[in-house]
């Protein structure tokens, strides 16, 4: 019996601890909530007349809503101005740290930074009535901000979040978003053409997507493969997928660091460089939400060592960080591959190599009944998809020959006869055939020429292994692929 009472005895303390812990912890909870030192409806404001280290301003009623000094209000961050109006309407704080009877010397003040005011917001309301604030210092433990109201002799500690659009500067509530973010969870559904021009590109780059319920442009595909979107000038190539999914990727859902000017005119915008950009991205831009695509102008230059820009005729310049659609090049964006069609396709192909004539015959009404002829003799089908295979492998080395991306009949050494030489024909009557010749070039490559264009070189070793493979598979043997 004596134990049972020592339990029950343990437990009633125990218990008594545990409510008393609670009573401590909510009664620390109600101490340490915000109090109100006015409250009122955003309704109420008529103005705010804000000073503070970088700007004087006013937020005022205006056509039933709210203007903010002289920013264009299409493009205010419209979360940032509510939190302001809310804060001004419900002034909260944590807790009174000072309060005298009598004026407050400007030495005592000092100590709160209120002997000269980090900043103030002059608030009038519909009634006539106003409250002035003024903030000073920030409370080193805690890091709220130090308050008071003009005229009256208390300080107040207000949470820092609260104060934050009171000391900021004007431009702050510019949006941050240039460009909004997408819905597609892949880039290379939003954009669906991009334009590239400025002094970044010697030549301008057109990139269109290739639209699956459109015939002209799969035909104009037919070529590449399987491919999202083509460039279609200076020269035509499949994209580079991984260079266009970065690239785009930094078109959509851009934000900026600050905001550098607004309101320019031409002759400001001038003075930064707009009228000579280092890059003009023109294109047309799906969200994927649903909405209209939208059609984006962005220019760029690099301002003081930093990227600057500005988006359609909006006038305002923002600074942002160094994105993929700065630093890319036509080089980077087209495929390293030639020419890749699907196998079915092609009708026939057309090599010449180390002087002798190639035809390879392609039949079957798809992948699973193909049938392939060379030079009218049957082969076998698996030999032939391993030698498709290294056939359109041939790849370019990442630079560009010179001279410029103008040049019709090529670079130097074009005069020389082919070493290799590659046409495609394809079951499309309406398709153009497309053609590939690899020419002596320098340090080991070939001058590769599609279609009468010369841009890019290939290693030599690619048309020595595909000669090699020529002459094993007309005799029915295997080849290697590698190069």
């Amino acid at each position: 019996m004596m134990k049972r009472a020592v339990i029950f005895l343990f437990l009633s303390l125990v218990l008594l601890i545990l409510a008393l812990l609670l009573f401590t912890r909510k009664t620390d909870e109600a101490d340490n909530s915000p109090q109100l030192l006015s409250s009122r409806n955003i309704s109420e404001i008529m103005e705010i007349a804000i000073i503070n280290q970088y700007d004087s301003y006013s937020v005022y009623q205006e056509g039933g809503g709210f203007a903010i000094a002289d920013l264009p209000m299409d493009y205010v961050n419209a979360e940032y101005l509510l939190l302001l109006l809310d804060e001004a309407s419900r002034v909260e704080y944590l807790e009174q740290v000072f309060r005298s009877e009598k004026p407050v010397a400007e030495s005592s003040l000092a100590a709160f930074g209120l002997d000269q005011p980090a900043g103030s917001a002059l608030i009038h309301f519909t009634p006539g009535d106003s409250l002035h604030l003024l903030f000073g210092g920030m409370e080193r433990v805690s890091r709220g901000q130090y308050f008071m109201v003009k005229g009256d002799n208390a300080v107040y500690l207000m949470d820092h979040s609260r104060v934050v659009r009171f000391l900021q500067p004007l431009k702050r509530f510019i949006n941050l978003e240039i460009v909004p973010v997408r819905s597609f969870p892949s880039p290379l559904s939003t954009i669906k053409y991009l334009h590239l021009s400025g002094r970044a590109f010697p030549k301008p780059i057109i990139i269109s997507e290739v639209r699956a319920n459109n015939e002209a442009d799969m035909r104009e595909s037919l070529g590449f493969g399987a491919t999202t979107h083509i460039i279609k000038s200076p020269h035509l190539h499949k994209i580079d997928q991984k260079e266009a999914m970065e690239v785009f990727e930094s078109l959509t859902g851009l934000l900026n660091i600050e905001v550098l000017d607004y309101n320019c005119d031409d002759a400001v915008l001038a003075q930064y460089g707009f009228d000579d950009p280092l890059v003009k991205a023109e294109y047309i831009y799906d969200k994927g939400d649903g909405s209209d695509p939208a059609r984006i102008v962005l220019k760029a230059v690099l301002y003081q060592g930093d990227y600057i820009l500005v988006r359609d005729d909006q006038r305002i310049v923002h600074r942002i960080e160094k994105k993929a659609f700065l630093v890319t090049s036509y080089e980077k964006l087209a495929a390293r591959w030639f020419l890749a069609p699907f196998i079915t396709d092609v009708r026939s192909i057309e090599i010449s190599s180390g002087g002798r004539s190639y035809r390879f015959e392609l039949s079957g009404e798809d992948n699973r009944s193909l049938d392939v002829t060379l030079n009218g003799a049957r082969l076998d089908i698996n030999l032939f998809r391993k030698f498709y295979t290294l056939l359109v492998s041939a790849s370019n080395d990442g630079q560009l020959i010179q001279p410029d991306l103008s040049s019709k009949t090529g670079a130097a050494g074009q005069a020389a006869m082919p070493v290799l030489a590659v046409s495609f024909y394809y079951r499309d009557p309406l398709k153009e055939p497309d053609s590939m010749s690899f020419s002596p070039g320098s340090l080991r490559r070939h001058y590769v020429t599609v279609n009468g264009i010369t841009e890019f070189t290939c290693l030599e070793r690619y048309a020595q292994v595909l000669e090699t493979a020529l002459l094993a598979i007309a005799k029915g043997e295997d080849f290697r692929t590698d190069w």
